[in-house]
């Protein structure tokens, strides 16, 4: 089985036993705690789902800003990602923990401790990287929704824990397969190791109402198969053009709207 027919399942979960929910931004239908584990990294498959068409470009520009602490819309545009525009003000700043908790957390740069310690500690249990800090959740112009990662050593490659409180289905999970895939990717690359598997947890996980005609359309397509992936950079320099993405051959488009 294949991390997509695991990602239809899931839809298809929350489609027939979701709870109708009226939230913050829209009205959603949705379950908690659901997992799922993406294992094609170690055999050079990169998790890009194929049932409807994805635009990785503007992802991996996410990362990309991540990794450099982004400020402004113009560290996210710069790069080929143009989705942010929402959550900045009318000056272009904007005020997010994805990226700069990971690598500025008072001071402490959580990812280069991990990589330190995949080098020296391997089986050490304390190699998290934390991005929900509550003293900063009110001047946030978004809190994160992924929020915890745990990296392990498991049968010589590095496996991700990945911890979401709050999942968008159709939107936000297919996107975030590509960032939890490409953290692990240059983690592992940093410390001279390999890139095992992502054991995804979500905690709040929905679909928004306006969403449902498109879910359940895109599980009702055939998957077809998944891409390969180059890489080349470092963790900390990372830019966009330093990750490709092999033979990328997906179904059509289906649009949905994006909620702040």
């Amino acid at each position: 089985m294949t991390f997509e027919t695991t990602y239809m399942n899931l839809i298809l979960d929350v489609l027939m036993t979701g709870e109708l929910r009226k939230t913050r931004n829209a009205t959603t239908i949705a379950t908690c705690f659901k997992t799922l584990t993406i294992s094609s990294l170690k055999d050079g498959v990169f998790p890009l789902i194929t049932g409807r068409k994805m635009y990785p470009k503007g992802i991996i520009g996410e990362f990309a800003a991540f990794m450099h602490g982004p400020k402004h819309i113009d560290d996210f545009k710069s790069r080929g990602c143009n989705y942010w525009d929402k959550w900045c003000d009318e000056d272009g700043a904007i005020n997010v923990d994805y990226g700069n908790a990971w690598v500025d957390y008072n001071g402490v740069n959580q990812l280069k401790d991990v990589i330190e310690t995949l080098k020296t500690n391997p089986y050490d249990r304390r190699m998290i990287v934390d991005a929900w800090r509550p003293d900063r959740l009110k001047e946030l112009s978004l809190p994160c929704c992924h929020i915890l990662y745990q990296f392990i050593v498991s049968a010589g490659c590095v496996d991700l824990i990945w911890y979401q409180r709050s999942a968008d289905i159709m939107i936000g999970i297919p996107s975030d397969f590509v960032l939890a895939a490409l953290l692990l990717i240059y983690v592992a690359d940093a410390a001279g190791m390999y890139p095992g598997d992502i054991h995804m947890v979500f905690g709040d996980a929905h679909i928004y109402t306006d969403h449902i005609d498109g879910a359940k359309e895109y599980i009702s397509r055939t998957i077809k198969p998944h891409p390969g992936y180059t890489f080349d950079g470092k963790l900390f320099d990372f830019e966009p053009y330093n990750f490709r993405i092999d033979d990328y051959s997906p179904n059509e488009p289906i649009t949905f709207k994006l909620h702040g």
